[in-house]
């Protein structure tokens, strides 16, 4: 069984974590209330743009997780 395990982290901003080959960002948005991480694994075409650019290759990503929120897996905090 594959470890998950964080890959990249910056407080209040994203987490990326690697499960085996799987590639998931997780973002945390403040409201609506209670909060939520908002999830998205990354395809293929993401996962190596990724692993050869970092971070900055999932900007528009992040972004578009903020805005809109309700298009992705959400885990309320509570």
């Amino acid at each position: 069984m594959n470890e998950k395990k964080v890959s990249e982290q910056k407080e209040w901003e994203y987490s990326v974590f690697e499960e085996g080959r799987k590639i998931t960002l997780s973002v945390p948005i403040p409201s609506p209330a209670p909060g939520f991480d908002v999830v998205y694994t990354l395809n293929e075409s993401e996962k190596e743009h990724y692993e050869h650019t970092g971070i900055k290759a999932l900007e528009d990503r992040i972004e578009d997780m903020k805005v809109n929120f309700y298009n992705y897996e959400m885990n309320s905090w509570r």
